[in-house]
């Protein structure tokens, strides 16, 4: 066993490969009848090629699975399967309903990137409320927080984001949400608007929201070169993006009951932080102390990727690498800087532009959502070839993988 340890150890450089559990050419949904499929499809409002999967949740023995709006005829943005169902393609059923996920009722759900799950069975997601992004992009509703109780399959909460959490350009695709143990009501949100460089944090106790800017916002803030990190290489697609703060992760509750919000832009190198408690705090007006913000470290480079996510078992920062097609790494018991951040899985099929990333932790695994993105931006997907895929690791082999002395 050693020697197989030592063995994978050694040879850590070439990037583990993750097992791949679900994929598709293209994804289907579940309708009521075909006669409503059929519907769907003579009127535009479900074109199947324009469905591409992004956002990853998992809660107990169910997986959760956002389609944006990119361009018309996406059937629903949020979806869901059960991970019991031996299916390696499975068929996505709309969440809650079909109902709640059609943009011309009131209220429905319009266009969620990314939804995250809270200790009190609640999930969290931002609506766009854009549609058609990359065509005639149509603003159905203003930017709302969607908050849902997975044990009724209800909406809990609709929360508009005010005019001054929001600028004329604001996007947001990504949060997080921090919950003190056994206090759901203490719960906050934090939004990365990633187009107009601000956080924007949502309080469940006030019903309140306000906005953060700094400079550590922007995108490669350090090095002042978009070309450095916001020049984009994948599986011979180029582009470049000018994307500002994106992924985040929240560390372990220390004793003191305190815990750190990590942070990077899509298009830069570098990660930051902050106490969550500063940006908690909208009296005092901490968050506007340049000073509270802190610079962690380094990534090296080809290290830009949206998502991220801390172990709290292992205090491991995990990162999607869009450049890289693949997972990265940080042990946050040691400095970060190009040496310890470590690439510990690759594959150029199915981690090619890793969107999404969620630790199950009743299985103790890691999941990643890659979407090819890429192709879909400046053309189209091959329906005939597997474009879409969730893989899965042991974390177990993952926390040897990150902590073996090999660097990259």
């Amino acid at each position: 066993m050693f020697y197989l340890l030592f063995l994978a150890c050694s040879t850590i450089t070439t990037g583990h490969t993750l097992n791949t559990v679900y994929s598709w050419k293209q994804v289907e949904f579940k309708f009521p009848n075909d006669t409503v499929r059929n519907e769907y499809k003579a009127s535009g409002n479900y074109i199947p090629e324009n469905n591409v999967p992004l956002g990853l949740a998992i809660w107990h023995n169910k997986m959760f699975v956002t389609v944006p709006r990119w361009k018309k005829g996406v059937l629903a943005t949020l979806n869901s399967f059960s991970m019991s169902d031996d299916e390696h393609s499975p068929v996505l059923t709309p969440y809650p309903d079909l109902e709640a996920n059609n943009i011309s009722s009131p209220d429905s759900l319009v266009n969620i990137f990314r939804v995250r799950i809270d200790a009190c069975d609640r999930m969290w997601g931002l609506d766009t409320g854009v549609n058609d992004i990359l065509g005639d992009l149509e603003v159905v509703r203003p930017m709302r927080l969607i908050v849902i109780d997975l044990k009724m399959n209800k909406i809990l909460r609709q929360y508009t984001l005010k005019d001054t959490d929001i600028k004329p350009e604001s996007f947001i695709a990504d949060l997080v949400v921090d919950v003190p143990p056994g206090q759901c009501d203490k719960a906050y949100a934090y939004m990365s608007d990633l187009t107009e460089y601000g956080l924007v944090v949502y309080s469940w106790e006030k019903n309140d929201s306000w906005r953060i800017n700094h400079h550590f916002f922007h995108f490669d803030p350090l090095n002042g070169n978009p070309l450095l990190a916001g020049d984009y290489s994948i599986s011979g697609y180029n582009f470049q993006w000018t994307d500002g703060v994106f992924g985040m992760s929240l560390s372990p509750i220390y004793a003191n009951g305190s815990r750190i919000l990590y942070f990077h832009s899509m298009s830069g190198i570098t990660e930051f932080s902050v106490p969550a408690d500063i940006l908690q705090d909208n009296e005092s007006k901490k968050s506007e102390i340049y000073n509270n913000f802190h610079i962690v470290g380094t990534k090296g480079p080809l290290t830009q990727g949206p998502s991220s996510i801390i172990d709290p078992e292992t205090c491991i920062n995990y990162f999607t690498q869009v450049n890289r097609n693949g997972i990265a790494c940080w042990d946050m018991t040691v400095e970060l800087n190009p040496e310890t951040f470590k690439l510990v899985a690759q594959d150029n099929t199915t981690l090619v532009f890793p969107q999404d990333i969620a630790i199950d932790n009743e299985s103790r695994k890691l999941y990643v959502l890659s979407n090819n993105l890429q192709k879909f931006m400046q053309g189209s997907f091959d329906p005939l070839t597997t474009n879409f895929f969730i893989t899965s690791i042991d974390l177990e082999t993952l926390t040897f993988l990150c902590r073996c002395n090999a660097a990259y």
